[in-house]
């Protein structure tokens, strides 16, 4: 005999893809006519780019580029020059299933880049990065109940839990046309990076309004052939709707805005002759809405008349979970080693990466931020180094013991020189922080019997039962094969524990 649970699911995340791999670059370059020899290379990077990301039944395809950028300086002049040269790359990941919805998250890290000059105009790089790939969906995880007044008695723990409401990826394209009026003509670019944050979101009825900041820092040489490196930064605003089934007001919203890839152009329409930088940015905007209710899960069951079976199974989901926004300051020094400081061109933020942990019931972040520094030390030469600065943050969100995503901006960065080879930094970094507490159960998803199995003796009889401080009345009702309800309501108990010694009357059901 198969007791008639009654079947209740609690929808949850999933990781359907959660790897990793590694992507060569080797290549052999021979600088464009346009661009003069080089006399000492600066600095060679590998920026790994995304164009697409795209999931085809039971596959998630992945396009993108590896652009590698020289900066030296060169044979004529000693001025700073970049060249960049990008190499396409392709990849394909295999699924567990074919997902209807589901949030992807595609990241890149490169890993190292080895630059060597064959000639003032050849060069020979060898590298790798790390393509990271996670698709997560929406599961249903079964629980179950039970509501029948027989003879079956089930005890039930009330859990809160979070439930994924909707989860969305949407990849989209923002454009901005930067005048560069005021300023001289842009001969040629040097460096240049773009990011974008979240500065506020809003979920109306199967809808999330996001609003970012995004911004431009680039390095580039002027038209004035006797000039120094510029610098500029711009900012400007985007916002976009994006469709969420599920998503609601009450909604706590876990979401995360990457730039994918962007192009950078100079266009030379401008009424003063001044151009106009066109920035052609691909981001990718991931969403997770959850909200809080309550669920009883079945942890014990057994029968007034008979011997029951029970299965379980474990029931492992969320609670509480908080999408957490703050901000935390700290400072670094950078101390140069046989080299002093005539003038210092440019310090910028190149890559922060951040991890999480739980310590205490507490989170702790730990992050690594890489700085670059430009400057002419004091012969006159131009110096580009890159700098790692680890530092930790402990934000006061106690109470939590899992950090399920983590993500860091840096919001600004200022230095002073303290003496002529050492670089105080103030560093403000933004982080956006998803936690939850975890749940784990072993819950009840079968209760039989045996129907030729002989039912209790005991019916009808009258138990007096001495009960100790601190028992419990389920657990007597079960050995006794009464109803936990008779018990309760024969002995005017008020709960489950007794908060003293008492005698009970156990009446046989």
């Amino acid at each position: 005999m198969e007791y008639n649970l009654c079947k209740k699911t609690l929808n949850t995340d999933f990781p359907l893809l959660d790897t990793v791999s590694e992507e060569p670059v080797d290549l052999d370059l021979t600088l464009p006519d346009y661009c003069p020899d080089i006399e000492r290379i600066l600095r060679c990077s590998l920026i790994p780019k995304v164009y697409l990301s795209n999931i085809s039944g039971d596959r998630l395809a992945v396009d993108g580029g590896a652009c590698v950028r020289v900066i030296y300086l060169d044979s004529e002049k000693g001025c700073l020059r970049s060249f960049e040269y990008s190499t396409p790359f392709s990849e394909s990941f295999s699924l567990k299933d074919s997902p209807a919805d589901c949030a992807v998250y595609v990241d890149t890290k490169a890993e190292y880049l080895n630059c060597r000059a064959l000639s003032p105009r050849k060069l020979s790089l060898h590298g790798a990065f790390s393509l990271y790939a996670r698709v997560t969906v929406k599961r249903a995880v079964d629980y179950f109940g039970y509501e029948s007044d027989d003879d079956l008695q089930v005890r039930t723990e009330n859990l809160n839990a979070s439930q994924l409401s909707g989860l969305c990826c949407d990849m989209f394209g923002a454009t901005e046309d930067i005048p560069m009026s005021g300023r001289q003509r842009i001969a040629s670019f040097i460096s240049h990076l773009a990011s974008a944050r979240i500065t506020e979101l809003k979920a109306i009825h199967g809808k999330i309004m996001v609003s970012a900041e995004c911004m431009l820092d680039l390095m580039y040489l002027t038209d004035d052939a006797d000039s120094e490196a510029e610098c500029m930064t711009h900012t400007f605003p985007i916002s976009r709707v994006v469709d969420c089934v599920g998503a609601e007001e009450d909604s706590v919203i876990d979401a995360r805005l990457d730039v994918m890839s962007y192009d950078l152009n100079l266009n030379d329409d401008a009424l003063d002759g001044s151009g106009v930088l066109a920035l052609d940015m691909k981001l990718c905007f991931n969403v997770m809405c959850w909200n809080e209710g309550e669920i009883a899960v079945m942890d014990d069951a057994f029968s007034t008349q008979r011997e029951v079976q029970t299965r379980r199974e474990p029931l492992t989901c969320r609670s509480g979970v908080q999408c957490l926004r703050f901000t935390d300051d700290t400072k670094a020094t950078l101390k140069l080693e046989g080299e002093r400081i005539g003038k210092i061109i440019r310090v910028r933020p190149e890559h922060i990466a951040v991890s999480a942990a739980v310590s205490g019931g507490a989170p702790l972040l730990s992050s690594k931020l890489t700085v670059s520094m430009v400057f002419v030390n004091s012969d006159g030469d131009t110096r580009w180094i890159d700098r790692d600065i680890e530092f930790d943050c402990n934000p006061s969100a106690e109470g939590y013991d899992s950090v399920d995503g983590v993500a860091a901006t840096i919001d600004s960065l200022s230095y002073r020189i303290i003496d002529d080879c050492t670089v105080e930094l103030r560093i403000q970094v933004g982080y956006r922080m998803t936690v939850s507490c975890r749940i784990s159960r072993s819950a009840i998803t079968a209760v039989s019997a045996d129907d030729e199995a002989h039912p209790f003796d005991d019916r009808g009889a009258l138990i007096l039962y001495y009960a100790d401080k601190g028992e419990s009345v389920w657990e007597i009702a079960k050995r006794y094969h009464s109803r936990p309800s008779v018990i309760t309501d024969e002995n005017e108990l008020e709960s489950d524990v007794l908060n003293d010694d008492a005698m009970l009357m156990i009446t046989g059901q």
